[in-house]
């Protein structure tokens, strides 16, 4: 059968992942039956060197920005409007729905601009509001898409607001303009990476972000009265410990201790070093583990990690499953058919495409929040 896939017209999506040292950066392309392409990958991706021709792409390409979950906070709060009496009885207009959101959302920012200082370390002054949603609206106790036009005595919804620092938002301020285009999205990585389980796990759902440095995150998304709501705390821990350990017993540098380390997880070395490396860890595995258990975590754990850990997936520990990302699952559930060999390990596959697949579905491109973007994007940004 002759495959017609390179001349069916596709979109293209500009993935960009920014993290504390760098960002990196993907081009994905996707036709109408949902084949999906790796086109370019950027191991390096930096606004200030791409030329003149790429930027003219960008008005074309839809642009998704993911940051590291250092450099980024999502809140999701429920919302309630309070309407005047006098008007109750009267259809709600947009422009009295644009003032209760104004409102509602300046009572609450300064609250959530403290929290985010304190959760990503920087001065409240640096904490920018960089996104902001409002979602899962209800009128009167039924779920409407849009409330304008209903006579509504009780309008309730879910905000949802990112912030970031202000070095990210001054670095990538270009794409930040977000009230000017509707092909910009901007996420937190771990809240996109547990959209994406949603569409196949039900909820409650855990994730466990390991990094490089400290700390780590475990994360939390379940259900509340009205919609999701995510939780996150910090673990004082990363796997990165595990090669420092190589280094500081055997004397190596840093890319001889990786290499020997993948070894080990490979059974690629001899059975006397597997058993030293085995002791070597033991203890610091241990107390990754008791930390885990601190949280009371019931049901499956996701498991997101920079480094591969010298234990074998599922697991079970007492009343946790401890699970790999499933990639392959979430896919062919989705219908997406992935038409390259793509430059990751299925386990790190999802934490990659996630941000793509929270675009794909977002069902909130609504007017009202392209409004509240236009208005509210200046909170927290001044000098």
């Amino acid at each position: 059968m002759i495959d017609f896939y390179h001349w069916r017209k596709k979109e293209k999506f500009l993935v960009l992942e920014v993290f504390k040292e760098k960002t990196t950066g993907f081009l994905l392309s996707l036709d109408s039956e949902k084949h999906l392409f790796v086109e370019k990958i950027w191991p390096d991706f930096d606004w200030f060197q791409i030329s003149r021709r790429f930027r003219r792409h960008l008005e074309k390409w839809k642009v998704i920005v993911a940051a590291d979950s250092s450099l980024a906070l999502t809140q999701i709060l429920p919302i309630k409007l309070e309407r005047d009496a006098d008007l109750v009885k009267s259809p709600l207009s947009g422009i009295e729905l644009e003032n209760l959101l104004a409102q509602t959302i300046a009572k609450v920012f300064t609250k959530c601009r403290e929290e985010a200082s304190l959760e990503l370390n920087i001065d409240e002054l640096d904490a920018i509001l960089i996104d902001n949603r409002v979602v899962n609206f209800k009128v009167d106790g039924h779920h409407v898409l849009n409330p304008v036009d209903f006579k509504a005595k009780k309008i309730e919804a879910i905000l949802e607001i990112t912030l970031t620092n202000r070095i990210i938002f001054e670095h990538w301020k270009n794409f930040f303009n977000i009230g000017k285009t509707k092909n910009f999205f901007f996420t937190e990585s771990a809240k996109a990476e547990l959209f994406a389980l949603k569409k196949a796990k039900s909820l409650p759902i855990h994730l466990l972000v390991l990094n490089s440095y400290f700390p780590s995150y475990i994360f939390k998304l379940e259900k509340v009265v009205i919609g999701e709501v995510i939780f996150r705390k910090k673990i004082n821990w990363s796997p990165g410990i595990f090669l420092e350990k190589i280094e500081s017993s055997l004397g190596v540098s840093p890319k001889v201790a990786r290499k020997l380390y993948s070894l080990y997880l490979a059974g690629s070395v001899s059975s006397k070093m597997s058993r030293y490396f085995t002791s070597l860890f033991k203890i610091e595995l241990n107390q990754f583990l008791k930390q885990l258990d601190r949280f009371k975590i019931k049901g499956g754990l996701y498991i997101d990690t920079f480094l591969p850990l010298p234990l074998s997936f599922p697991r079970r520990r007492n009343q946790v499953s401890f699970n790999p990302l499933p990639f392959k699952d979430l896919v062919n559930k989705l219908g997406f058919k992935i038409r390259s060999h793509l430059p990751w390990k299925d386990e790190e596959a999802l934490k990659h495409l996630a941000p793509f697949f929270e675009f794909y579905y977002n069902k909130e491109d609504i007017e009202i929040n392209h409004w509240l973007r236009r208005r509210l994007h200046w909170l927290g940004s001044q000098k």
